[in-house]
């Protein structure tokens, strides 16, 4: 690579990127230095000399983590004790220390200091992997200039302002950066930013001239510049600041400024000043603070726990006022009428005379007594069931991706049923939706279609109808297998024998085809590196130069050299048909490495064509073209121009236009498959006409005046007119494999989609078309800042007026697109995209436009968001959040961190490059694909799982509460509890809980395969139909029913029946032992009822619960009478030898268990929920024909919103077109 390198080096870039660089310039006032936001003053070379001025900056180490050592104990009991039902167990717990308790201390702490404990250890697990990861990048080295001239190696974390390093070659720059120089002479280097903006094509900054000459370590012996700059900001693509150095002060602009998680690539090294460090820096800025996310099923059981509590504190108070009262009528003229409570001999507990006293303490016995209505064990069950869902979720092969290794990662467990609730996707394009790699796929040249290749769309769609493409089979029928065998070629996937191999020779535009392809080789920015081998591979600003550039070589006409001021291409003979296999093999393996290269090419069959390259006019966003002009051995001078067809066809001369019609229907349908398009076109230019522009656009270039970069775009725009059309290119996007299936699939499940890039418009919408979001047909409302008032007022720069007429023309675009928009209530037969650009973004989020923005962005079927900062990113999901449906955001670079944290649930792409968004994600995947299974199989799961475990919590608990409570009003509300003190601890840790867990864990009311074949299923967790209020309070009357039949039944049975065989009635351990018994074999047997599907595990755990308390009856009750109390051998001498225990408990549990089996026997036949429908078909075998649930999805559908978006929606609606085109034929 040694050759190749010279010739780089050789090469004086700021000549090549002459009007890109120029133009950019340094526009931004630099008078504000030293003014309030922008005060920063930085010593380079002299750190320590920071903080001896008073200067106070960060250190360079950053941190993800929620808790530290210091906060990690304060944090975690408030995380723990915001929780309502933790406080008032703390609150009751402390009162048992009390004589007023009605058990012991023990008995109600220890499950309490358990369930905190488990949860503050799970955190502290999570928080600690966290660290982890922060540790592994503060501890990178890199090299730090010590004085005289020397660098060691460094930890990231020690790293200064004003120091300053050394970057090598694929490294990630430590903290934000000044460029002082590189390897280059011109100062520039290569930076890839994708954990930035998510981009992986390359950017070029430049060094200053000033400091230029700082090529070895040597050379920052004694340099001692200062930089004064704007204050730390979130603004990642603005930059005002200078550097003073030798007296003088140079003006700094982005230009220079690299940033933290960018990486240097294709340059050997670059020095670099701090400026920023660890927070202070953009990427830290755009990052918001690790939230304390809450599913929204958890908020809602802390209403639903009020609710208990306030039924609580009911009943306690109910019962305090009549025990107040009977304890005032207790003593009547000196005689007990409770004569067995000793009204004669009490304390102040309960004393005749001091009745409302009594009737107060006794209210605080009751609160304490009742508290078994609220489950302790319910938080750290849900955690239990989170963390093992969680694993499965990780476990899950069918989301493990083999490529990259890298298996799906649930980094909290605190969302699992979030995922079954998802109401709005808000998703990255680059890195998240496509892969960043273009290939050149298809063309029109000359009106002529060139291209047999299939676009990703394209599969999608023929594989939904079952049908072959054209270009799979043969006019026999048959595949073609001669093109499919020939090694792929990253970048350039065009198969046609017309033109491929020198073929294009014979065709009729031989000339047009010819100067195409001279084009593609010479109207770009890339820099052809050799080797000396005569490899060649190219660096490319964007992957879209590096696919045209390999076109054309694989076409025959290869970019081989690039000068100052020359171009030199290697055109094959088109008459010489030599195909050397071993060359295409060679070539091919060289791929696989990762490498664009080209061996030596026999001179017999390719001669070099120089061109003498005279002016670079750069692409940019408001031009959307780009164009070169060169000169030809023959002395002819070209201009070269390629752009959007928005603005090129504007461009062309009256006598370049013969092909423009077939052209445009080219372009169409290449849009239509989801391909980014350009059009091509030249002209020749005489010497006079030449030399005009040229004294122009230099005057331009030298001009110091405020309009400067105007008159370098006008005198570029004078002379690309009367062009002359040679045709257009298609290039694909590639998306990530089965990103349109996906989002058709989740589109079925009615989840909205919104993408949110960095990207340009054009290219969002491309995307938009690839994967389905958008579809011919469908009403675009784009909303940009692009208007020629707009443009004029800009061009004026007085900022206000600008900010006022922007803000205005925003809504008046927002209020025209609501006109357009039937609401959600209406019907509509069309549907709606919004496209937006940043600029109007930045006002559509205002606080008096937003909700306006909101109600049109909600009433259209797909929402893109271009050239959105990260900042943006978070607030738009911010503002979706305030809908109060779930929103879940994905991406994968560091600039969708605050997207991320923002959502209700972030998942992070664990893409090639970077590990932000997958550090600040909760859950980690390896493609967007893996999306459809987490949602609809895991996310269905979770969410039905954790729905029925709380309700099935409640219901229990109840059902124990309540025949508690009936007991104290059959008692007169003595404060004397039914059950022995261990059986009421007990209750929720050792005989009602694992049962549950297992319903959390295993229970499926469909197959994963189901789910993924009926995804309308998926409604059911976005419209919360299975934890809703009516079914939550459902659960608790049928555990009232429960409670009340136990206990009737119980007390009915035994108040006058013999129970031991002496004759002798029960007594109260003996009725609270039955009634305990009852309510065991109630509540589990209810739980198998509640099953769908039952494992070994589950078998274990509810008959095995049933029988550890008989167990524990044994074994307790064999313990010595001082602990044991009213449990003392109640079971062996009591209860087993009755026969009425047995027929009492055997009853009870029928009668408690057929109503609610009739109930749910006549809901599922008459009134069946969509599972229910799904269940009912697989019983009958018929769950998984096609038409089966074509038909069944389609009754679900018609009763919600209609889809809009998707592979399905897009062929449904190319079929309703061909089947007009083919009635309006008929009638014609």
């Amino acid at each position: 690579m040694a050759r190749g390198r010279r010739t780089l080096e050789k090469l004086k870039l700021s000549a090549l990127y002459s009007f890109a660089l120029c133009a950019k310039g340094s526009t931004e006032d630099q008078s504000k230095i030293g003014t309030t936001g922008f005060s920063r003053v930085v010593y380079v070379s002299d750190p320590d000399r920071h903080e001896a001025e008073g200067f106070r900056y960060p250190r360079n180490e950053v941190s993800t983590t929620k808790y530290s050592l210091v906060t990690f104990l304060p944090k975690s009991l408030f995380e723990q004790f915001r929780r309502v039902a933790n406080f008032y167990f703390l609150v009751s717990g402390a009162l048992t220390l009390t004589k007023l308790a009605p058990y012991s201390a023990v008995s109600a702490l220890l499950p309490l200091f358990f369930v905190i404990t488990a949860t503050m250890v799970k955190e502290g697990v999570e928080d600690w992997r966290r660290k982890q990861q922060d540790h592994e990048l503060n501890n990178r080295i890199v090299k730090v200039h010590r004085g005289n001239g020397s660098f060691e190696e460094t930890k990231w974390k020690y790293i200064k302002i004003g120091d300053v390093i050394k970057v090598e070659k694929d490294n990630f720059f430590p903290a934000d950066l000044i460029l002082l120089s590189s390897n280059y002479p011109d100062g520039i280097c290569y930076v890839e930013t994708m954990n930035l903006d998510g981009e992986t094509n390359l950017k070029i900054k430049q060094a200053l001239e000033v400091t230029l000459d700082l090529q070895e370590d040597a050379s920052f012996g004694n340099l001692k510049p200062i930089i004064k700059c704007e204050d730390p900001n979130a603004n990642l693509y603005s930059f005002v600041g200078i550097v003073e150095w030798k007296g003088m002060q140079h003006p700094l602009s982005p230009q220079q400024l690299l940033l933290r998680d960018s990486k240097l690539r294709n340059t050997d090294y670059i020095y670099g000043a701090v400026i920023f460090t660890g927070h202070d820096t953009k990427v830290m800025q755009n990052a918001t603070e690790p939230p304390s996310k809450r599913s929204k099923i958890e908020k809602k059981m802390d209403k639903i726990i009020y609710v208990l509590m306030f039924c609580l504190l009911a009943i306690a108070t109910l019962g305090s006022v009549f025990f107040g009262i009977w304890t005032k009528d207790d003593l009547k003229n000196g005689e007990p009428k409770r004569w067995y409570l000793r009204p004669d001999d009490s304390t102040v507990f309960y004393d005749p005379k001091r009745p409302a006293l009594a009737s107060f303490f006794h209210l605080l016995t009751a609160l304490m007594l009742y508290n078994y209505f609220i489950p302790i064990s319910l938080y750290i069950s849900i955690e239990m069931v989170k963390i093992l869902q969680a694993l499965f979720i990780n476990q899950d092969i069918e989301m493990y991706h083999e490529e990259s290794d890298k298996p799906t990662h649930a980094r909290t467990s605190n969302l699992n049923e979030e995922l079954g609730q998802v109401d709005t996707i808000l998703s990255d394009k680059t890195g998240t939706l496509t892969c960043n790699m273009m290939e050149f796929i298809k063309c029109s040249i000359a009106g002529t279609a060139y291209g047999q290749s299939v676009t990703e769309v394209e599969k999608a769609m023929a594989l939904r109808k079952g049908v072959l493409l054209d270009d799979e089979i043969e006019p026999g029928g048959h595949k073609e297998k001669q093109i499919d065998e020939s090694p792929h070629v990253k970048g350039f996937n065009l198969k046609d024998p017309r033109i491929m191999d020198g073929n294009w020779i014979h065709e009729p535009n031989k000339d047009v085809i010819r100067d195409f392809f001279r084009l593609l080789a010479i109207c770009h920015t890339c820099i052809p590196e050799v080797d000396e081998t005569d490899k060649v591979s190219y660096e490319a600003e964007s992957p879209d130069e590096a696919a045209f550039v390999i076109a054309a070589r694989e076409l025959g006409f290869e970019f081989y050299k690039r000068a100052q001021t020359s171009i030199v291409i290697r055109e094959r003979d088109p008459n010489h048909q030599v195909v050397d296999y071993q060359y295409r093999q060679v070539k091919f393996i060289c791929f696989l490495k990762g490498h664009f290269v080209l061996y030596k090419f026999d001179p017999l069959t390719f001669s070099c064509r120089k061109y003498q390259l005279l002016n670079v006019l750069e692409f940019s966003s408001s031009r959307k073209r780009m164009s070169v002009i060169v000169k030809e051995q023959e002395g002819r001078i070209l201009l070269f121009s390629k752009g959007a067809d928005s603005v090129m066809f504007r461009r062309l001369a009256p006598a370049g236009r013969k092909f423009e019609e077939e052209t445009k229907r080219h372009i169409n349908e290449y849009s239509d498959s989801g391909l980014r398009t350009l059009v091509l076109a030249y002209r020749v230019l005489d010497q006079e006409e030449y030399e005009k522009f040229a004294a122009k656009f230099n005057t331009a270039k030298i001009s110091g005046s405020a309009d400067r970069d105007e008159k370098i775009e006008e005198a570029a725009d004078s002379i690309e007119q009367d062009l002359l059309l040679l045709g257009a290119t298609a290039v694909e996007d590639k998306l990530q494999k089965g990103v349109p299936e996906c989002i058709d699939k989740l589109a079925h499940a009615g989840i909205k989609i919104w993408v949110l890039t960095g990207d340009k418009m054009e290219t969002a919408i491309n995307i938009g078309f690839a994967c389905s979001l958008l579809r011919q047909g469908m009403t675009q409302i784009i909303i940009t800042l692009e208007a020629p008032d707009i443009i004029a007022l800009e061009k004026n720069g007085d900022k206000y007026s600008i900010a006022k007429a922007s803000k205005q023309s925003v809504m008046d675009q927002i209020e025209d697109g609501i006109k357009q928009v039937p609401t959600s209530s209406q019907s509509r037969t069309e549907s709606f995209a919004l496209i937006i650009d940043g600029k109007s973004l930045t006002y559509a989020l205002e606080d008096d436009v937003k909700f306006k923005f909101l109600d049109l962005a909600l009433n259209c079927a797909s929402v893109i968001c271009c050239r959105s900062s990260p900042k943006q990113k978070a607030l738009v999901t911010r503002l979706v959040k305030r809908s109060n449906k779930v929103t879940l955001a994905i991406g994968d670079g560091a600039n969708d961190v605050g997207m991320l944290q923002e959502a209700d649930i972030g998942v992070g792409i664990s893409g090639v490059e970077g590990m932000q968004a997958v550090m600040a994600s909760d859950i980690a995947i390896a493609q967007f694909r893996f999306l459809e299974r987490l949602l609809l199989v895991h996310g269905h799961w979770c969410y039905r799982r954790i729905s029925v475990m709380i309700c099935y919590f409640f219901y229990k608990n109840v059902t124990f509460g309540v025949t508690i409570f009936l007991y104290e009003a059959f008692a007169s509300f003595s404060g004397k509890p039914a059950y022995n003190d261990w059986f009421l601890s007990l209750y929720n840790v050792f005989f009602t809980s694992l049962p549950v867990i297992a319903l959390g864990v295993f229970d499926q009311d469909v197959s994963s395969r189901l789910c993924l074949q009926y995804p309308e299923l998926y409604q059911e967790g976005v419209q919360n139909v299975l934890f809703s209020w009516r079914r939550i309070l459902g659960w608790m009357l049928n555990g009232v029913i429960n409670a009340v039949l136990i206990f009737f039944f119980c007390t009915t049975a035994l108040k006058d029946q013999a129970f031991r065989q002496d004759g002798q009635v029960a007594g109260l351990d003996a009725l609270g032992a039955v009634m305990y018994t009852c309510v065991v074999w109630v509540v589990n047997c209810q739980m198998a009822l509640s099953v769908n599907y039952f494992t070994i595990i589950q078998h274990i755990f509810i008959w095995g619960s049933i029988a550890v308390w008989y167990l524990f009856l044994l074994a307790y009750g064999a313990v010595d009478p001082k602990y044991s109390t009213t449990a003392y051998m109640v079971f062996i001498e009591q209860l087993a030898p009755s026969l009425s225990y047995w027929l009492v408990t055997l009853l009870v549990v029928l009668a408690t268990l057929i109503p609610y089996f009739c109930y749910a026997a006549i809901q599922i036949r008459f009134f069946p929920m969509f599972h229910n429908k799904i269940q009912w078909k697989r019983y009958l075998g018929k769950a998984e024909d096609p038409e089966v649930a074509r038909q069944l999805s389609s009754r679900q559908r018609s009763s919600s919103h209609p889809r809009m978006v998707g592979i399905s929606v897009r062929r449904d609606g190319k079929a309703m077109e061909v089947t007009k085109e083919t009635d309006l034929e008929v009638q014609g």
